[in-house]
């Protein structure tokens, strides 16, 4: 698999066919096509790959799932689960995209903490 980065691949951490038990922690972005158990906490990009199974807590700028993820999760900026993401967490991010066709079950807490000024004037207004 090439890992150029001019060419927007993405370095593969797991292979199908690893086995990782710990924690991990990265800069840039990663590619998981294996077994993880345990935690990530990273600043970048986490892509867990069909087939991929992760069981932890996630905590990353952007997430993206196609494989399978347990546990807790903090996207920063955003999380992405595509059509065969089976994700059985609790998430928190401010931008969430759900393709047709991935399952989701647990807690979901989207958008930011504080609402834009223009809604804070709006909601005090008398």
């Amino acid at each position: 698999m090439s890992t150029d980065a001019s060419a927007g691949a993405v370095p593969s951490v797991l292979a199908p066919d690893a086995v990782f038990e710990g924690v991990l922690s990265f800069r840039g972005a990663v590619r998981i096509e294996g077994r993880l158990k345990g935690d990530i906490i990273a600043t970048g990009t986490l892509h867990i790959e069909e087939g991929a199974v992760v069981q932890g807590r996630v905590e990353v700028d952007d997430l993206v799932v196609a494989g399978a993820l347990e546990g807790q999760v903090v996207a920063r900026r955003r999380l992405e689960l595509r059509a065969t993401a089976r994700v059985a967490a609790d998430l928190q991010t401010p931008r969430l995209a759900l393709a047709e066709g991935c399952i989701l079950d647990g807690r979901c807490r989207t958008g930011s903490r504080n609402p834009p000024k223009s809604a804070e004037k709006t909601a005090s207004a008398p």
